[in-house]
């Protein structure tokens, strides 16, 4: 469990920058006497923020990152320019450029040229000659409260804290030299894996999404339309619409990749780097009560790369996670009812969760099955006709997204998958095409999901607030959470079973791997859940 005493200066904050970079901020920051703490602090998160934009999601070395004047406001006040950005550029340490798309008066009409939402007119990077290929770790000065880049990004402005779970008493390595020759060798045909050209072709016209307008000078656009009018737009101006790693772009698909493939390069040696020569802190979040460390959203692909004690690793994750948590969660109350649904938990943010998901599902308590399904049993409500026994059964026995792409006649398991995490991360209620095709599947449990997104009236927050409790993909993230790290990750690590987790992944020394698979039923037994896991192949093998 989280401890809420815990010191936040058991480690040093700080970030892990190009050597250069660090370099400059030193020079022109961090030595100049006339500088306060908090502004010097300022300067290193507002630079590790647009490095975070413009490298870490592998933008572009030379990209400009649209984070425009109601975001810096937000996190720096109104005189943000004057307080940071100026002093940065001055210093020779980031730069702008105007893409000219700021509300302009027209005296003629008296009215004004009206800026679309997603369009910023002046953006920021970080110097290209600054991005080195060697990296070092600078500190903040921590005299009071330090919010991290990431802190403030990712985690609603709270800091995290140390969990109350055992030390790492193994060692982490990787090969530098390997890794990146790995890297550069491969980085086309990983850009090219994650490039989906023919996935727009299964879209509903009329499906709502985000999409990323690629802009001549090194920045994007980010608009909220319809298929069909994000297909004309990317026809009207000689670009194609694609899909490229969990997201969609209008963009030269050449001149695209042109951006990605030595930005890809850089942004894994980065990784690398950190994960080599930097200790691995793993620290906890107060919102999602997931585990952070550098090896969270280490890249998969090169995963392989990485040692525990000399050995291999082998990564052993959840089905279909989320689902298959919310599948066991109505099968136990279900079959248990209300009590024993909340005495499995013992974090107070997932008894709020969960007595909020009772309230909601004692409102569906006549469209609910009398029975739950038995986990042992595969042939368990198989002639049942309720949709929510359905589901628990769809995901506890069938692979689930190739269920619903074909039930709702869906070209791709792609877009199935797309539609099920819409319903789980969508924040609001508003009408979409694919989570209607959703409802007429399985139409109590669309219901249920959407009845615990509905706000309280009688509580004013910001829809984008994490911390809401109507927030269901962070309710399902605490439970998650309480389930991996309190559970299986303490009791591994009790067992000296050299291994880490990565949110519903656990990751082990070769070797290792059935000791951590027996732990982990063990736990999901005790709980009367159903665990289904896959072990990551091998692919480099």
């Amino acid at each position: 469990m989280v401890n809420d005493k815990t010191d936040r200066k058991k480690y040093q904050k700080g970030e892990y920058l190009p050597e250069k970079l660090v370099q400059k901020l030193q020079d022109e920051i961090f030595s100049n006497p006339r500088l306060s703490y908090p502004s010097k602090n300022n300067f290193l998160q507002c630079v590790s923020i647009i490095f975070f934009h413009q490298v870490t999601q592998g933008n572009g070395l030379n990209y400009y990152a649209p984070l425009g004047r109601n975001y810096w406001h937000k996190i720096y006040g109104g005189n943000y320019h004057d307080r940071v950005i100026s002093p940065l550029i001055i210093a020779g340490i980031i730069e702008s450029i105007d893409f000219g798309c700021r509300t302009i008066p027209d005296k003629t009409q008296q009215s004004s040229i009206v800026i679309k939402k997603g369009d910023v007119s002046t953006r920021y990077r970080i110097k290209p000659e600054l991005l080195s290929e060697t990296y070092s770790f600078i500190p903040y000065i921590d005299k009071r409260r330090v919010l991290t880049a990431l802190e403030r990004m990712l985690f609603d402005n709270q800091e995290l804290q140390i969990p109350d779970i055992p030390d790492l008493n193994f060692r982490i390595s990787i090969d530098i030299g390997k890794a990146g020759k790995w890297v550069e060798d491969n980085a086309e045909q990983i850009c090219n894996e994650l490039l989906r050209r023919e996935y727009i072709n299964s879209l509903p016209d009329g499906l709502q999404i985000e999409c990323h307008e690629y802009l001549d000078r090194g920045s994007f656009n980010v608009k909220y339309c319809t298929v069909k009018w994000a297909k004309f737009i990317a026809e009207s101006r000689g670009k194609e619409l694609f899909y490229f790693n969990n997201s969609f772009y209008i963009a030269t698909v050449d001149e695209f990749l042109q951006y990605r493939i030595p930005a890809l390069i850089y942004h894994y040696k980065h990784q690398i780097s950190q994960v080599a020569t930097q200790p691995i802190e793993e620290k906890q979040s107060p919102v999602t009560l997931r585990i952070y460390s550098h090896l969270t959203n280490f890249p998969s692909r090169i995963l392989q790369f990485i040692h525990i004690n000399n050995k291999t690793v082998v990564q052993l994750d959840l089905r279909t996670s989320q689902f298959l948590i919310f599948a066991n969660l109505l099968n136990v109350y279900i079959k248990g009812g209300e009590q024993h649904l909340l005495s499995l938990f013992k974090q107070s943010r997932n008894k709020t969760y969960l007595k909020r998901l009772i309230k909601v599902l004692k409102q569906h308590q006549e469209q609910l099955p009398a029975v739950g399904i038995e986990i042992t049993d595969r042939n368990s409500g198989e002639h049942w006709s309720s949709d929510v026994t359905k589901f628990i059964r769809d995901v506890f026995y069938r692979d689930f997204y190739e269920v619903v792409a074909h039930e709702l006649g869906m070209k791709e398991r792609l877009l199935a998958k797309y539609a099920l995490f819409k319903l789980l991360f969508k924040k609001t209620n508003r009408p979409d095409a694919l989570l209607h095709k959703l409802s007429q599947l399985y139409p109590v449990v669309v219901n249920i999901i959407a009845e615990f997104k509905k706000p309280d009236k009688s509580k004013t927050t910001d829809k984008a607030d994490d911390n809401r409790e109507s927030n269901f993909s962070v309710f399902l993230q605490c439970i998650e959470a309480e389930i991996f790290v309190d559970n299986i990750l303490k009791n591994l690590r009790e067992n000296n079973v050299p291994c880490f987790t990565r949110h519903d992944s656990v990751v082990v020394a070769d070797g290792h791997q059935d000791d951590a698979e027996m732990i982990a039923k063990d736990v999901f037994r005790q709980l009367g859940f159903k665990y289904n896991h896959k072990v990551e192949d091998k692919f480099w093998e």
